[in-house]
Order: C-alpha cells, then sequence, then structure tokens
C-alpha cells in the first residue's frame, strides 16, 4: 500500500501535485532566464538549449496544473495520469545534468 500511488490519501496526491508543478514551473523560469542571459552572446550552443528547455518546462508545467486540476475535480487519482511524474521527473534530472556540465566564464 505504501508504494501504490493509487491508495495514496488525496491530500498527499494535492501536495505532490503541487510540488510537481512548482518544480517544473520554477526550473522553466530558470531555463528562461539563463537564455536571456546567454543571448548576448551571438555563438553561444547554450542559450538554444536553454530556450528548448525553457519551452518544454512550459509545457510541463501545463500538463502538471492540469492533472491537478482533475485530480481536484474527480478526487480520484486513477483518473489523472501517473506517467506524467516519472516524464517530469526525468525532465528535471537531464535539466540538472545540463546545468551540472555548464561551466561559467571568468573574465
Amino acid at each position: 500500500m505504501l508504494f501504490d500511488p493509487t491508495k495514496w490519501p488525496d491530500w498527499f496526491q494535492i501536495v505532490r501535485l503541487l510540488c510537481a508543478f512548482a518544480l517544473t514551473a520554477g526550473f522553466g523560469i530558470h531555463a528562461y532566464n539563463a537564455h536571456k542571459q546567454e543571448i548576448v552572446e551571438v555563438v553561444s550552443p547554450r542559450k538554444w538549449m536553454y530556450w528548448l528547455y525553457s519551452m518544454v518546462f512550459l509545457v510541463a508545467s501545463i500538463a502538471n496544473f492540469t492533472q491537478l486540476c482533475i485530480t481536484l475535480i474527480f478526487r480520484n487519482y486513477e483518473k489523472a495520469s501517473f506517467h506524467l511524474g516519472y516524464s517530469t521527473l526525468l525532465l528535471v534530472l537531464s535539466y540538472i545534468a545540463l546545468l551540472a556540465g555548464v561551466r561559467r566564464k571568468t573574465f
């Protein structure tokens, strides 16, 4: 029962979905701000990676918010897709890997 997300209480599902939405929105804002900082360099390949991640995080945020609304309306977690959580986790981990590979330039 502990590892079966369909058996978790509704309040825990809502908190988990709110955290996922906040996480994807926060990383999306961070990626867009990094894109704006990199845009001053004409030949920076990272600026397009940041832009791509910011758009993907925007879509993931909309999907997480939609899943949260479905869960709130139907009060049944099985109506909302559980696979969105896994894809959000993979998206966040791949963005963290991108950030780990970026080296700041010192002037």
